[in-house]
C-alpha cells in the first residue's frame, strides 16, 4: 500500500471518474494524469526505474494504454513529469518554512533541513523517485533533478550571505555541501533508514557551518605534477581485460547500453571465458567498480605517507586520488556517474568502498577532538558530489581540477578554512620512489 503525493496506490483505480458526456474533459484528463503520476511513484518504489514498464503503470493506475499515450510519449516521459511534479510540490514548503523560522540565518538553515527530512519521512516512495531512482534514469532525468538542486544551492547562498563568516562562499563549496547532504539522504532512503536523518540535523548544521569563506580563491590545476602517481599497468589476463572493457563501455554509453557480447569482443575473450568469471553483466559491472575503487585507494597512499603532517597528507592524497583519472578517465565516469546506473548492488559496493577512505581523516580528530562523528561521512559525500558534478558537466578527464576544492572540503572542519585553503592550494610534492637495484 504505497503512499504517494496523489493518494494511496491501491486506491487509484477506484478514483476513476465515471465516463459520460457530462464529465468535463479537462477534469477527466487531470484525473488520469494524477493517477499515472501516482502509479509511477508506486511502481518505481517497488521495482526501480529500469524494470518499470508502461503495462505496470496502466495496471496500477487504471488508466487505459491508449489514454496513457495521450499524456506521455513513453515511460521516461512519464517519469520525468513525475520528477517535476514532486519537486514542484516540495519547493514552496521547503523554502517558505525555512524563511518563516524564528532566529538567525543558521536556524533557518536547520529549519530547511528539518522540513526536507519531514517531507522525506512523509513520502518515502516519492523521495526514492527523486533521490535514488532519478539518478538511474539517464542524463535527462539527472538534468531535471539538478534544476531542483540549483534552487536549493541558491537558497543556501541566500542564507549564508547574512553571515560575515560565510558571505561570498564559492559556489563549488556550497554545491559540495548540498551535494553531500543529498548523498547522505540518498544512502538512507535506499537502505530504509530515512528516520535517522532527524537526529543528525544538529551535527549536519555544525558541519555545514564549518566552511567559512576562504581568504583566497581555490585553484583549479589542469594536470597533476609529473610523477605524483605511477601510470596504471596495462591489463594482461582475461579478467582484467573484461573489467577494462566494462569501464570503457560504461564511459561511452552508460550501463544500460552495455552488452555481454560487446564486452567479450573488446576484451578479446569468448563468452565461455566471460561466464567463467562473472554471472552476468551486473556482476561484471560491480567487479569493475570494485577494481576502480581499489586502484584509486592505493594511489594516494604513497603521497599520504610522504607528507610531514596530517593536513598535507590529506591534501596530497586527494591530489593523487584525482590524478588517477588523468590516466584513466573511464574510472572517473564509472565511479562518479556509472554506479548510479547499475542498481542497488553497484551503489552498495561503491558506498562500502568509499568508507575505506575515512581512515585518512582519523588524524583530524587529534586536532579537533570535538568534531561530530558524522563528519567523515559528510566529507566523503561532499567530495563524491563534487566528483559527479565535474564528470557530468566537464568530463572525467578534467577531474584533477577539483583536487584543491576536495582538499579544502576535507580539511576545513578540522583545521579551519584559512589554514585549509593554504594547504589545499599548495602544489603537492611527488612522493619518493624506491630506487631500482643496480647490477
Amino acid at each position: 500500500m504505497t503512499k504517494t503525493p496523489w493518494g494511496k496506490a491501491d486506491e487509484l483505480r477506484s478514483r476513476r471518474l465515471p465516463p459520460g458526456p457530462g464529465q468535463p474533459r479537462k477534469e477527466a484528463s487531470a484525473n488520469q494524469r494524477e493517477r499515472l503520476l501516482a502509479a509511477t511513484v508506486s511502481v518505481v518504489a517497488e521495482k526501480g526505474y529500469e524494470p518499470m514498464r508502461v503495462a505496470d503503470l496502466v495496471a496500477v493506475s487504471g488508466v487505459s494504454r491508449s489514454a496513457f499515450y495521450k499524456h506521455f510519449e513513453n515511460k521516461q516521459d512519464c517519469f520525468l513529469a513525475t520528477l517535476d511534479a514532486i519537486t514542484t510540490l516540495a519547493v514552496p514548503t521547503l523554502f517558505e518554512r525555512a524563511r518563516a523560522a524564528s532566529g538567525d540565518w543558521s536556524e533557518r538553515l536547520a529549519a530547511m533541513l528539518e522540513t526536507l527530512f519531514t517531507l522525506v519521512a512523509a513520502q518515502p516512495a516519492a523521495a526514492r523517485v527523486v533521490w535514488v531512482e532519478g539518478y538511474a534514469a539517464g542524463p535527462e532525468a539527472v538534468r531535471h533533478i539538478e534544476q531542483f538542486d540549483v534552487q536549493v544551492e541558491d537558497f543556501v547562498l541566500e542564507l549564508t550571505s547574512e553571515s560575515p563568516e560565510h558571505a561570498g562562499l564559492p559556489r563549488d563549496v556550497v554545491r559540495a555541501v548540498c551535494g553531500g547532504l543529498r548523498k547522505m539522504v540518498n544512502t538512507r532512503i535506499r537502505e530504509g533508514r530515512e528516520k535517522e536523518l532527524f537526529a543528525l540535523i544538529p551535527d549536519l548544521v555544525t558541519w555545514a557551518l564549518s566552511y567559512h569563506t576562504p581568504r583566497d580563491r581555490l585553484r583549479r590545476p589542469r594536470k597533476p605534477p609529473t610523477g605524483l602517481i605511477d601510470p596504471p599497468p596495462a591489463p594482461v589476463d582475461a579478467r582484467e581485460r573484461i573489467l577494462a572493457a566494462v569501464t570503457d563501455i560504461v564511459a561511452e554509453g552508460g550501463y544500460p547500453t552495455m552488452k555481454i557480447t560487446e564486452i567479450a569482443r573488446r576484451a578479446a575473450v569468448s563468452l565461455t571465458t566471460f561466464y567463467d568469471d562473472f554471472d552476468g553483466k551486473q556482476d561484471a559491472f560491480v567487479a569493475a567498480i570494485e577494481r576502480g575503487l581499489q586502484r584509486t585507494y592505493e594511489a594516494p597512499v604513497p603521497a599520504f605517507q610522504a607528507a610531514g603532517d596530517w593536513p598535507h597528507a590529506v591534501a596530497w592524497a586527494l591530489h593523487a586520488f584525482f590524478a588517477v583519472f588523468s590516466f584513466d578517465p573511464g574510472l572517473g565516469h564509472l565511479g562518479g556517474v556509472g554506479a548510479y546506473e547499475g542498481g542497488r548492488p553497484a551503489m552498495e559496493s561503491r558506498d562500502e568502498s568509499i568508507m575505506a577512505y575515512y581512515g585518512f581523516l582519523d588524524g583530524g580528530l587529534e586536532i579537533a577532538p570535538g568534531t561530530p562523528a558524522i563528519v567523515p561521512e559528510a566529507i566523503g559525500a561532499s567530495i563524491y558530489a563534487l566528483m559527479t558534478h565535474q564528470v557530468r558537466h566537464r568530463g572525467a578527464h578534467r577531474l584533477y581540477e577539483i583536487a584543491p576544492t576536495a582538499a579544502f572540503m576535507a580539511l576545513a572542519p578540522y583545521i579551519g578554512s584559512d589554514e585549509a585553503i593554504a594547504v589545499a592550494n599548495e602544489r603537492p610534492q611527488v612522493p619518493p620512489r624506491e630506487s631500482s637495484p643496480t647490477a
